[in-house]
């Protein structure tokens, strides 16, 4: 398992040797720029649609199971961050990634209100940790993007209760897509604040990232598959919880 991991590092950590670290700031800035439109227009409930005008407001209402499935998923997010960080996979570079196996499926049953949530227990998570920063910004729009991806490629029970061979496939593909976008928004961030050195940012926290947080979400249908059916039952499912119209 560790030999597989090394190797997996090695691959994604190679990349800034074929782009060059000059090459992937670039497609880095390629990527962050509709990432964080896309993240401030949701702040004020404005969702990007393929066709003119290309964001289109939406009716949410907050309410009692939102705000209670917004503080869950934060502080469920928190604990397993914390245990997860003693779970070290790769001696001093990987660690297992627990809070992804709900940060992913959550943002897919709850919808929105899970999204914000996730955002939060980043910032808990760091302010608890004394890592809270400049670099914390890039953090918490690239947790949010975790939950926010399935919140858009899922909708129906279905789906996101994984009840299909097709929701798994596209659980992992969609956390593949996490991994390579979140990864570059967080170092080209790093890159642009000069947190650390251009060959420590390209060729050791790029391929950490992708790496820790796939594993992490390996387990996330698991989750998805006693979560979701529960949700619905009890009326917090993103299409019971009355949060959007």
């Amino acid at each position: 398992m560790q030999g597989i991991l090394e190797a997996l590092l090695a691959f994604f950590g190679s990349l800034s040797k074929l782009f060059s670290n000059n090459g992937m700031f670039i497609i880095g800035i390629i990527l962050s720029i509709p990432m964080t439109i896309i993240f401030i227009g949701e702040i004020f409930n404005y969702q990007f649609v393929l066709r003119a005008p290309w964001f289109v407001k939406v009716d949410r209402r907050w309410n009692a199971k939102a705000v209670s499935v917004m503080a869950m998923t934060a502080a469920l997010s928190v604990i397993l961050q914390a245990v997860g960080a003693v779970i070290v996979l790769v001696p001093g570079t990987i660690t297992f990634r627990a809070d992804a196996m709900v940060r992913f499926p959550f943002g897919a049953i709850f919808g929105m209100p899970a999204v914000w949530g996730v955002m939060i227990s980043n910032i808990l998570g760091d302010a608890l940790a004394g890592t809270l920063g400049p670099g914390s910004i890039a953090g918490f729009v690239i947790s949010w993007w975790m939950a926010y991806l399935f919140y858009r490629f899922y909708s129906s029970a279905a789906d996101y209760s994984m009840k299909t061979g097709g929701a798994w496939v596209k659980y992992y593909l969609v956390v593949l897509l996490w991994c390579i976008i979140g990864a570059y928004y967080l170092c080209t961030n790093f890159k642009y604040l000069n947190l650390l050195p251009d060959d420590v940012i390209w060729a050791g926290v790029f391929p950490a990232v992708v790496v820790t947080t796939f594993v992490g979400g390996l387990l996330g249908p698991v989750v998805a598959r006693i979560v979701g059916p529960a949700a619905q039952r009890y009326g917090l499912a993103r299409g019971e919880m009355g949060y959007e119209k």
